[in-house]
């Protein structure tokens, strides 16, 4: 009883936040909305247009055809006819040559499972032998009435679907991956700098086992947020609101963000895991010592720094980048050549000191080479350019190109 009464809180605390303001709840929502009118329109359809004595078929199609983005209702759409028209099409091939016996019905299910996983189909594959089921059984398969009016109520249902998905408020998700990869720089920005006034301190085991946890789990996130750009990106095709007001988002770069923030991450969960092995008392490795850790902690802060201005294109962002990781390069290239050149109390601790230094100088380079095609966006900007500076823009980056200039990036992914 506790379970369901979290899961009811849970789900009317979502449903407040839809009403309350924009985000995944309230698409969420409008999805669930537009399914539910779409059904209710085919159904509809087929009791007046096509006087249907069962009309199942439309309203079925329509809800399933209802997606995220109109890519994937479109191609729903098309999978779904499609897998109603093979199974009706090998049900009334089979029943018209050689008739519905056991037999008979036993090959015409084997074959249909075997159409029915081909993977263009998708999840609608299931149709295929349910059709040829319903076929069989309820019309011998050669009742032609039942096949051209399932065929015709398929077909009108993927569209009502479709249409209604377009009409009502098209799904565009634009907010959402803009969200995330920003909080995915803050959250390596955050346990950068956690780390590097953590190390001057008293750290412990523990501690550098939870930063080692944190940089895995923040890591980890990555996939998903790729998956959001992915589906951002996907949304703005065949979508007619991105047709009347485009939005100038760098897709490409969000993903180099992405991709650039997760290397750096491990190497940062690399120098957590040294920390962690250095800090055990029951491993022989050898903690590094505290003027070591002092001056490490500077490249870190500098990181850090790197990563709070990485993906901006704004001349003070790109100068302070280019200070942040230059400051942190010459800080570990000091610490190699005293580790190199200075003998260390416990001969037995340079794999310590080499490891730390060379991850950091890895996620250093990483965050250099990477700097020009990432981009992330800002609270303060614009995601949709109003139409007479999106016109402004347009005879600037004409006049731009005319003049044998290239448009540069903007903070946000917009063009400038």
């Amino acid at each position: 009883m506790s379970r369901w009464r979290e899961d009811t809180a849970t789900r009317l605390r979502a449903l407040r936040t839809a009403l309350r303001e924009p985000g995944p709840e309230r698409d969420a929502l409008l999805l669930l909305v537009k399914a539910a009118a779409a059904t209710v329109i085919a159904w509809q359809f087929a009791v007046q247009a096509l006087d249907s004595p069962v009309p199942f078929y439309a309203p079925m199609a329509a809800l399933l055809v209802v997606d995220r983005t109109m890519v994937r209702s479109l191609w729903a759409s098309a999978q779904r006819i499609a897998a109603v028209v093979l199974g009706l099409g090998v049900a009334w091939a089979v029943a018209t040559v050689v008739g519905v016996t056991w037999w008979t019905m036993f090959g015409v299910v084997l074959v249909a499972l075997v159409i029915g996983r081909w993977s263009r189909l998708g999840e609608h594959g299931i149709q295929v032998p349910a059709m040829v089921l319903l076929s069989l059984i309820t019309a011998k398969g050669t009742n032609e009435e039942f096949t051209y009016l399932t065929i015709v109520e398929t077909i009108a249902g993927g569209v009502i679907g479709v249409a209604t998905n377009a009409i009502v408020l098209a799904p565009l998700h634009l907010t959402r991956p803009r969200q995330r990869v920003a909080a995915l720089a803050r959250q390596v920005h955050d346990l950068l700098e956690e780390m590097a006034h953590g190390l001057p301190d008293e750290w412990d085991h523990d501690v550098a086992r939870a930063w080692y946890r944190r940089g895995t789990e923040v890591a980890d996130k990555a996939p998903f947020v790729i998956d959001d750009i992915h589906t951002g990106r996907e949304s703005t095709r065949f979508n007619p609101r991105e047709n009347l007001r485009p939005a100038d988002i760098d897709w490409e770069g969000y993903e180099h963000t992405v991709t650039a923030l997760r290397r750096t991450l491990w190497q940062v969960t690399g120098i957590a895991r040294t920390l962690v092995d250095a800090g055990d008392a029951e491993r022989p490795e050898p903690a590094p010592s505290t003027t070591f850790l002092s001056r490490y902690a500077e490249a870190l802060s500098s990181m850090a720094v790197a990563v709070e201005q990485f993906g901006l294109h704004e001349e003070a962002a790109s100068a302070a980048f280019t200070q942040a990781t230059d400051s942190a390069l010459d800080v570990l290239t000091e610490l190699r050549e005293e580790v190199r050149t200075t003998p260390l109390q416990d001969p037995d601790s340079w794999p310590v000191y080499g490891a730390l230094i060379s991850e950091s100088m890895r996620a250093v380079h990483d965050l250099q080479a990477s700097r020009h095609a990432a981009v992330v966006p800002t609270d303060t900007d614009p995601l949709r350019p109003p139409p007479s500076s999106r016109m402004w823009q347009g005879l600037r980056r004409l006049g731009g190109d005319r003049r044998g200039q290239t448009p540069t990036k903007g903070s946000g992914g917009a063009l400038p």
